[in-house]
């Protein structure tokens, strides 16, 4: 059950309630969802949905096993400057499992593992194939994009491989959303950094621009994310890139890497990964072995749930984590601050007001009084930090180095810091699962990816072999979270929601000329291998090729009579298109068609 709580000014706003229901094999006539307000008495609301015309996702193949194989040496890359790369000696079972396909060929490949797994050094497999003397023979200038869902998490690749792959003689740039400077970096760089977003504006006139056709090796990561609001943009953009591969009859390699997904035969196939080259791994395959603590707590009010958790979170650091570093994720810049403030008020309780300061307090004042947050400044004197927003650069700066460095014990992380953070612990709490949505004025609940992500803080390989994770969240919760977090997660398209400014795109770049090529242009797409799948996900009523023709065909017609009506493109005897100047000003400045 599921309990919303708006502000009287918002009464007469729309607003949506999204929940979950689980489905079983055996299915009933239908459901009864019945809505019941606890303020107002006989106010309460009952809908039935039917099944009568559901029809399930067919069943998924089994995840990949993780074969019992001797730890790979470094020395295996065979090349002295490639091995002086890594500060180890052994890659770990994932790794290995897949350093021959990756290293070794030129196949298409999809990894999925979770996160914390080194997923980022099987990509450096394929980056080092391409730049090996072998390849350098038949290409002497390769290219590799290397494409990531987050701004911040493109940043702190790009600084690590800046330095590492300039020991090898290779330049590594990461795109700014400049066209001409992009363009300018893409001619000289050897790896090319980009967001899904900025790939897009360059890759969309790849007809006309040479460096993009002569990308040799196309790195996506973190793929799981299509099934968020962002994932149609990088839908799009690997569709392309596989499109593109066929048009200008030269292989251009896909590295494809996610969390465990649920439907990844879908997903390989889509990018072309033949099955010896798709990698699935169960999400308790990891190279630190995870303990997962999930603890349920009554209030539904969120602000009361807070404060209750509050002490367990100092009880969870006493029972699991009392000399090992600690992370704390937080829904709120606000809370990351009372946070501290509470754990080192209960640590004095039991006089122990230093327990998490790991270095003398003559050692750290002269890192204290460079911080400009006051409250910081005292909480980090009692070896307790924590990371938001608001903080200014040098103050996250003096703080991470702190906490790397093994002074700090304890740091509290707001969720907006998340995608910014290179921090790992052996033991993460994640205090609740809900934020303030303000443009919807109501608590919505973390994506699924975002829970992942910070589960995969909990990563220290080469100095610890386990790790823990406790989170706390609302009772009628844990069910939800115990389904997605131990099992690999489903993903599905959202493309058909924004198809608009993509068509527009495509449309301008003379792509897609007519109707038939806007329905030629979708098969590419992992849409429409979903499609027949999931069919009642996406509005079908059957699985038939005839169903799904006719599908097609509406969507292609409804989105280009939206385009039609915005100015954007004309449709002359009702099947070929052309772009107007609307159209091309909105594609050339990714703008979206309603706003132009």
């Amino acid at each position: 059950m599921i309990f919303n709580f708006y502000l009287r000014k918002y009464c007469e706003d729309e607003h949506y309630v999204k929940f979950f229901v689980p489905v079983f094999e055996t299915l009933p006539p239908q459901y009864f969802i019945r809505v019941i307000s606890d303020k107002w008495i006989s106010s309460e609301t009952q809908v039935a949905v039917s099944f009568r015309h559901l029809i399930l996702p067919e069943k998924h193949p089994a995840p990949t096993e993780l074969l019992d194989l001797q730890p790979l040496p470094v020395n295996a890359l065979r090349n002295s400057k490639y091995e002086d790369l890594y500060n180890f000696k052994f890659f770990n079972g994932i790794q290995t499992q897949v350093f021959n396909t990756l290293y070794n060929t030129d196949d298409n490949v999809f990894l999925g593992a979770s996160t914390g797994s080194g997923k980022t050094i099987c990509a450096e497999f394929a980056i080092l194939r391409l730049f090996s003397n072998e390849k350098l023979k038949e290409n002497p200038d390769p290219k590799c994009v290397y494409v990531t869902p987050k701004e911040e998490l493109a940043e702190i690749v790009r600084q690590d491989w800046d330095r590492r792959f300039a020991t090898i003689g290779r330049k590594v740039v990461m795109l700014t959303g400049e066209t001409a400077t992009d363009l300018k970096l893409i001619a000289k760089g050897h790896i090319i950094i980009s967001t899904p977003e900025k790939w897009d504006i360059l890759s969309r006139r790849w007809k006309q621009r040479k460096n993009v056709q002569n990308v040799n090796l196309f790195i996506v990561d973190d793929l799981h994310v299509i099934g968020s609001d962002d994932g149609p943009v990088l839908e799009v953009i690997c569709s392309r890139m596989r499109y593109m591969s066929s048009q200008i009859v030269r292989n251009v390699r896909i590295v494809a890497m996610a969390t465990s997904i649920l439907n990844a035969k879908d997903i390989a196939q889509w990018l072309g990964c033949s099955p010896n080259a798709t990698f699935n791994f169960r999400p308790s395959v990891r190279p630190v072995q995870l303990e997962l603590h999930i603890q349920g707590f009554n209030m539904t009010h969120n602000a009361s749930r807070l404060i209750a958790m509050a002490k367990p979170v100092y009880q969870a650091i006493n029972r699991h984590s009392s000399n090992h570093p600690v992370i704390v994720f937080v829904p709120s810049r606000k809370l990351s601050r009372m946070t501290a403030i509470d754990i080192l008020t209960f640590a004095a309780a039991e006089q122990k007001q230093d327990r998490f300061l790991h270095i003398s307090t003559i050692e750290i004042e002269p890192f204290t009084n460079e911080l400009e947050d006051q409250t910081l400044k005292e909480t980090v004197l009692r070896g307790v930090a924590y990371l938001h927003e608001g903080l200014n650069h040098k103050d996250r700066t003096i703080v991470e180095e702190l906490y790397t460095a093994g002074a700090l014990q304890v740091c509290i992380v707001s969720r907006s810091m998340l995608w910014t953070l290179n921090l790992f612990s052996y033991l993460v709490i994640i205090m609740d699962t809900q934020y303030y949505n303000g443009q919807d004025h109501t608590y919505d609940d973390y994506p699924i990816s975002d829970i992942l992500q910070m589960i995969g803080r909990a990563n220290r390989p080469l100095k610890e072999t386990d790790a823990k994770v406790v989170l706390m969240c609302l009772s009628s919760k844990k069910d939800f979270f115990k389904k997605f977090l131990y099992e690999p997660l489903p993903i599905e398209s959202h493309l058909d929601r924004c198809l608009h400014d993509h068509f527009n795109a495509e449309i301008v770049t003379k792509t897609i000329e007519n109707k038939q090529d806007a329905v030629d242009y979708l098969t590419w797409t992992l849409i429409y291998r979903r499609m027949t799948q999931n069919p009642n996900y996406y509005n079908l009523q059957g699985v038939s090729h005839r169903h799904l023709s006719d599908h097609l065909s509406e969507l292609v017609e409804n989105t280009l009579n939206d385009l039609e009506q915005s100015k954007c493109i004309t449709i002359e005897n009702e099947m070929d298109t052309s772009p107007l100047n609307l159209g091309m000003i909105a594609a050339y400045y990714y703008i979206n068609y309603r706003t132009i």
